[in-house]
């Protein structure tokens, strides 16, 4: 499990996602099947397998808000190499993989 409020990774029938919690046990998708998560005070880094396609994805948290529509803060998916050069250019934090 990982969590840094309003963030949470939680399961609902087995499906893993990284939400957006509501509180009282309510949250609202961001990514789907998260396998490694970093973060900065701007940025959550995500690598994700949906669908069993593995790729990466960003959040930008100074756009995120209960009401935001998906596509204003999460970007991806990207190849390990896009998200590489996005990691330089936009200050993203860096995924260590376990």
């Amino acid at each position: 499990m990982w969590k840094e409020l309003p963030y949470e990774v939680y399961y609902i029938d087995g499906a893993k996602t990284l939400g957006y919690s509501l509180g009282d046990g309510a949250y609202i998708g961001r990514v789907d099947e998260p396998k490694y998560i970093a973060t900065n005070t701007k940025y959550i880094s995500v690598y994700a397998c949906p669908e069993n396609t593995c790729s990466y994805f960003y959040i930008d948290k100074t756009k995120d808000h209960k009401f935001a529509e998906h596509n204003e803060f999460v970007f991806g998916p990207y190849t390990k190499a896009q998200f590489a050069g996005l990691e330089s250019k936009l200050g993203l934090p860096q995924l260590k993989e376990e």
